[in-house]
């Protein structure tokens, strides 16, 4: 259900005119962020749903004590802690309290007694784990995410259908209320992240094996794709640092 729980190790002070930024590309997780102002005893929290485009992060400089924790759910798990379903709800990052008014309203508080990031995260675990009795995931769903994984997104959206026994319609709606994206859209993302982390790890990475292994029609067809989900052209790519998350 959880693919991790990140943040700061430790709540940070941090001086006037210090500021970071970084480079958020899509993935086919959701996160659910708790950002602690440990100076005013204050929590915000915000939902990030599936994004299908890159964009930009700054963090304003501040002479607050104050750390992060989040919960970055697989995409086809976070609805089922939320109150209401994800149909339409896709590139944004919102107030937590709308999807998870329950949740937040409960770890929140609890968060602040933890100051660690491995006890913030040992609190958000228990309380999920017995969140988890009632909750009963879609079959239907997960057999077509199975295919999707399996088949490195490749599958078809009669493969998919024919795996999980049910019409396209239905399969549609499932992605849309649990994911809040097609089957087709959400294929696509994880063709394009499984193709940047093959990148990322093999640099030389020769193109056209690449075109077959994740299904595209050519090479252009690759790097248009590349270039739509993450920003910028692959050229470019090199000139880019990008923060490692453990």
């Amino acid at each position: 259900y959880i693919r991790c729980f990140w943040g700061t190790k430790k709540p940070l002070s941090v001086q006037a005119g210090e500021a970071s930024s970084g480079i958020v590309i899509p993935d086919t997780c959701m996160d659910l962020i708790f950002d602690i102002n440990y100076t005013q005893n204050h929590a915000s929290m915000a939902f990030c749903t599936l994004d299908e485009h890159s964009y930009r992060t700054s963090g304003e400089p501040s002479q607050e004590v104050t750390g992060t924790f989040a919960i970055r759910f697989y995409a086809w798990t976070a609805s089922l802690f939320a109150d209401l379903d994800f149909t339409g709800l896709k590139n944004q990052a919102m107030d937590a309290a709308i999807p998870f008014r329950q949740l937040t309203a409960q770890l929140s508080p609890i968060l602040f007694d933890e100051p660690t990031l491995a006890g913030k995260a040992a609190v958000a675990e228990r309380f999920l784990l017995r969140a988890l009795d009632g909750i009963h995931p879609d079959a239907d769903l997960l057999n077509a995410i199975h295919t999707l994984l399996k088949t490195n997104g490749r599958a078809r959206i009669h493969d998919l259908c024919s795996d999980a026994v049910i019409s396209q319609r239905k399969l549609e709606r499932l992605f849309q209320r649990h994911m809040g994206i097609s089957p087709k859209g959400f294929a696509s993302l994880m063709r394009y992240q499984l193709l940047w982390q093959d990148l990322a790890a093999h640099p030389q990475l020769n193109l056209l094996d690449a075109v077959d292994k994740y299904g595209y029609t050519d090479q252009a067809h690759l790097l248009n794709t590349f270039r739509r989900f993450h920003g910028m052209p692959l050229q470019e790519v090199d000139r880019v640092i990008y923060p490692v998350c453990t």
